[in-house]
């Protein structure tokens, strides 16, 4: 079992927005930070100003995963912060389609990741998940991912 990177294409591209765009809104207003009358509009926005050239946009890194015949299994984003004192990569979406989950891919796509992060001279890795993704966060754990801080939240 093996999987590798490969850079997104605009029809890659268009996939991608159309899962995490929905994903995104739906998150933050689980989390209660956006309204569902508002999620969606904001959710587009903030893609849209983190990736105005879509997969060609300097700085921001997007890639599909493949496993070893080709097909896809998962996508990648990330991008490295070079002003910070250490260089850093945040990790902003790591996932698998239903098809790629729970095959072992989770932990080599992390490993390949980090793998490309250290070359391009990346020093730290940060990233954020919300806590109702316990898969996610089991994922991260499994990796030696340590919780950094919490973010707590009270409706009144």
């Amino acid at each position: 079992m093996s999987i590798h990177f490969s850079p997104m294409s605009e029809q890659d591209f268009a996939a991608f927005l159309r899962k995490s765009i929905p994903e995104y809104a739906y998150d933050q207003m689980r989390a209660g930070n956006w309204a569902s009358n508002e999620a969606m509009q904001r959710a587009q926005r903030e893609f849209q100003q983190m990736l105005p050239n879509g997969p060609q946009t300097a700085g921001q890194h997007l890639f599909v995963i493949l496993d070893e015949k080709e097909y896809k299994v998962g996508m990648c984003w990330y991008f490295v912060d070079e002003q910070r004192a250490r260089k850093t990569a945040f990790l902003i979406d790591l996932f698998f389609f239903p098809e790629g989950r729970h095959k072992g891919y989770e932990a080599e796509a992390i490993r390949l990741f980090e793998e490309m992060a250290r070359q391009a001279g990346v020093e730290r890795v940060e990233l954020q998940v919300f806590l109702h993704k316990t898969e996610e966060v089991a994922m991260y754990r499994a990796n030696n991912y340590t919780e950094t801080s919490i973010f707590f939240a009270k409706d009144l």
